[in-house]
């Protein structure tokens, strides 16, 4: 019953987010017809194709027909490339989601590790720790940390490549699911997922900071609660060793505020992908959605930025399901 009382939220959520990012589009000065035909085209072919994309009708009427569209799953053609908006989707995408999930998996299990470790109190410099991971990640910017990791690690040390996902002159894996690296594990080309994983490091790392920071926060604040503290002191008076403690109980007891935080943070962690991709050369889904804004190619950005705020949406619904099924009285206090 408490998600379902959520559903209105999370529709009016959509209707809002995705009547904002039309206005902000079609806010965007120049004509995107004109921009792509040039001055070349005279003004009645331009009226033309203006008429035939929709663009001439009122305001509520494209919002109403672009919103019918993107439910349909017709995106419309790119004005600058020609190509099919959902063509260049899955082209592109999956480097985001790879990228995505490897800094997701790598920030959860650094942020998890320390804030479960430094709420034991055995290693007391671990405490300063969790507080200076969840300082950097959520204060530094990710640009900056991403330039500083391409210096250290390219320009001085010289073990990982300056940018892009793939070496141009290597072989890329058969494209099955579009994640280099599941792809080279699936043919069994460990050269090229040696490759991958190389081109991966630096720009997963960078991303990972803000999730580990976010869990490693919220994580350890949750396990100072006096409570569990006293709960922890029980446990180990009962001669409990320190791996039965955190994998038993901890784990356990963090997993709600994790999934929690995971699912509230999914959309910075996007714009995270962006400036990500961006400062390390990474072809996806960010870097073409930007040159898609500044070449005011309306339907591409449009339809990419709706999809962008309904995976959100969706995860953060996905993550109260999660957190219901792990603590019931949550749902049934809400």
């Amino acid at each position: 019953m408490a998600l379902l009382r959520k559903i209105p939220f999370f529709l009016a959520l959509y209707f809002f987010a995705s009547l904002a990012i039309f206005a902000a589009i079609d806010a965007i000065p120049g004509d995107p017809v004109a921009l792509r035909f040039g001055k070349m085209i005279d003004a009645e072919r331009v009226a033309l194709e203006r008429e035939r994309l929709g663009l001439d009708r009122s305001w509520p009427e494209r919002y109403v027909l672009s919103q019918q569209q993107f439910l349909a799953g017709d995106w419309g053609r790119s004005l600058s490339s020609g190509r099919e908006t959902t063509d260049d989707f899955s082209l592109f995408m999956p480097a985001t989601v790879e990228l995505s999930l490897c800094a997701m998996l790598l920030g959860i299990g650094v942020g998890l590790s320390v804030a479960l470790f430094a709420a034991l109190g055995t290693k007391p410099w671990l405490a300063r720790v969790a507080s200076g991971i969840g300082s950097i990640g959520l204060v530094v910017p990710i640009f900056w940390i991403g330039i500083l990791l391409l210096v250290v690690g390219s320009l001085w040390l010289g073990w990982f490549p300056m940018g892009g996902r793939f070496d141009m002159a290597a072989i890329q894996p058969d494209r099955v699911t579009g994640l280099f690296l599941l792809d080279a594990l699936l043919a069994g080309d460990l050269g090229a997922f040696s490759v991958a994983l190389q081109h991966m490091v630096l720009p997963a790392i960078c991303l990972s900071v803000f999730p580990a920071a976010s869990v490693a926060s919220v994580t350890f604040s949750r396990l100072q609660e006096p409570e569990l503290q006293a709960f922890i002191v029980a446990l180990r008076s009962k001669g409990y060793g320190t791996a039965r403690i955190l994998w038993r109980h901890l784990l356990r007891i963090s997993a709600g505020p994790t999934i929690t935080v995971i699912g509230t943070s999914f959309g910075a962690l996007l714009g995270g992908a962006f400036l990500t991709e961006t400062v390390f050369s990474w072809p996806g889904i960010g870097r073409y959605l930007v040159n898609a804004i500044l070449a005011r190619d309306v339907f591409v950005a449009q339809n990419l930025l709706t999809f962008l705020v309904l995976l959100v949406i969706v995860v953060a619904f996905v993550s109260d399901v999660i957190v219901l099924k792990l603590d019931p009285k949550k749902g049934g206090s809400s």
